[in-house]
């Protein structure tokens, strides 16, 4: 409060006389109301400063500490993995050889489909994958059967893939066809090691000279002729026709499925199927045509039939299992495929797809197993080392299930999701990653 306004309001109160207001002639009143307003801003100025102060130093010892925390003595806290960038060149993901029942097939499995280059040379054939990259390393082998032989071999060429088949001769068949699996694409290329029979020699269309020559001779006693040996006449030109190739069905319907018209590679295999019933290339890809258009009931109820009129078939095999997987199936899919295994060296493919499949019933012992005896084949497999982890896991020994998720990730094949999952187990168990 202010003196004077004090004093002034005392006079007004006692109606003092002129002469005692004569000392405070030229005195003003204060405005105490504004001063009491500017002394209020004045203090709220001063507190939000404070509080702006206390909060900076906040913010900065906050950040101190999180830097503080954030390291160890070894180096920087294991942060969540990073999404490894998607690898836009396509690449052979897989090598498959099999040889089964004097057949030769060379599966690759690609992330991808893609455009090819086939060449044919005598007794050779090669088909160049422009722009692939191969996952794994390179492979090659040699067969041998009834006197015939064919060496492979699948190696990188600079940015390309190359698919060499040799054989001995120059009567090496080989047909090749790229179609869908799923998410991925195959690329099949299959050759004949059967021996063929000795090709026929027509006699009527050898020249005339080579006619008496091939006539037994009349007398067998060794003679001396005067006459002069007449020469042979010269061969005759080959021609050369060109005609039309008729439409092969199977070629069609291949390409209807590349397409992704399954329905109508269904319709066309299915008239092919009815006029060869026991024509397995038809059983096949009619089979793979109904899982592609989502016809698992058709599926089901038609290949077990087709399947003991085959026989041994590892490939419908696995088309069977996946139907039934589809389909819920899951018991009977391990029936299918424990049945009749194919050697696992030949097709480890298939023992995968059973090991995957013990899982989802929950045998994690028998998945187990199946997937040791894949990692000793091929240990660079990342996802057959994940599988042993899991399956590890659910059998309650986590030091060696650890030991599999470190493995698996300094393998190749695993997809981001994969590869998280994999750091997060090796984690929780005690691992490093």
């Amino acid at each position: 409060m202010s003196l004077v306004n004090d004093m002034l309001r005392d006079l007004d109160a006692r109606r003092a006389a002129p002469s005692e207001r004569v000392p405070l002639e030229g005195l003003y009143a204060v405005d105490e109301e504004g001063a009491r307003r500017r002394e209020r801003n004045r203090r709220l100025r001063l507190g939000s400063i404070f509080l702006s102060a206390v909060i900076l130093t906040g913010l900065l010892v906050g950040l101190m500490i999180g830097r503080i925390v954030g390291r160890t003595p070894e180096g920087p806290v294991l942060a969540d993995p990073t999404p490894v960038a998607a690898v836009a060149a396509p690449q052979v993901l897989e090598i498959l050889p099999q040889h089964v029942n004097g057949r030769f097939v060379l599966q690759l499995l690609l992330d991808q489909s893609v455009a090819y280059q086939r060449t044919d040379e005598s007794g050779a054939v090669s088909l160049r994958l422009p722009g692939l990259r191969l996952s794994g390393e390179p492979r090659n082998g040699r067969l041998q059967q009834d006197g015939r032989s064919l060496s492979w071999r699948v190696e990188p060429q600079g940015n390309d893939v190359l698919v060499l088949l040799v054989g001995l001769g120059d009567q090496l068949q080989v047909s090749d066809r790229l179609e869908p699996a799923g998410a991925r694409w195959q690329l099949w290329l299959e050759a004949q090691m059967l021996a063929t029979p000795a090709e026929q020699v027509d006699l009527t269309a050898l020249p005339a000279a080579e006619e008496e020559s091939t006539a037994p001779a009349e007398n067998p006693a060794w003679q001396v002729r005067s006459e002069p040996v007449s020469q042979p006449a010269p061969a005759a030109r080959p021609q050369v026709s060109i005609t039309a190739r008729p439409a092969d069905p199977l070629a069609e319907a291949r390409q209807a499925m590349l397409d992704q018209d399954y329905a109508g590679a269904v319709e066309q295999l299915e008239r092919v199927h009815r006029q060869q019933p026991r024509d397995a290339d038809t059983i096949r890809l009619l089979a793979r045509a109904y899982l592609g258009a989502g016809q698992q009931g058709k599926l089901l109820g038609w290949l077990p039939a087709q399947l003991a009129q085959v026989g041994d078939d590892s490939e419908l095999r696995i088309l069977l299992a996946r139907a039934q997987l589809q389909s819920g199936q899951t018991q009977a899919a391990v029936a299918t495929l424990a049945q009749r295994r194919p050697l696992l060296a030949r097709d480890p493919g298939y023992h995968a797809l059973l090991a995957a499949t013990y899982q989802q019933t929950g045998q994690w012992r028998e998945s187990a197993e199946v997937y040791r005896q894949l990692v000793d084949l091929r240990p660079q497999q990342a996802p057959w080392q994940l599988g042993l982890a899991i399956a590890l896991e659910q059998l309650e020994q986590p030091q060696q299930a650890a030991q599999y998720y470190q493995l698996a990730l300094r393998g190749q094949g695993l997809d981001d999701g994969a590869r998280r999952f994999a750091i997060s187990r090796a984690q929780t168990l005690g691992g490093q990653p």
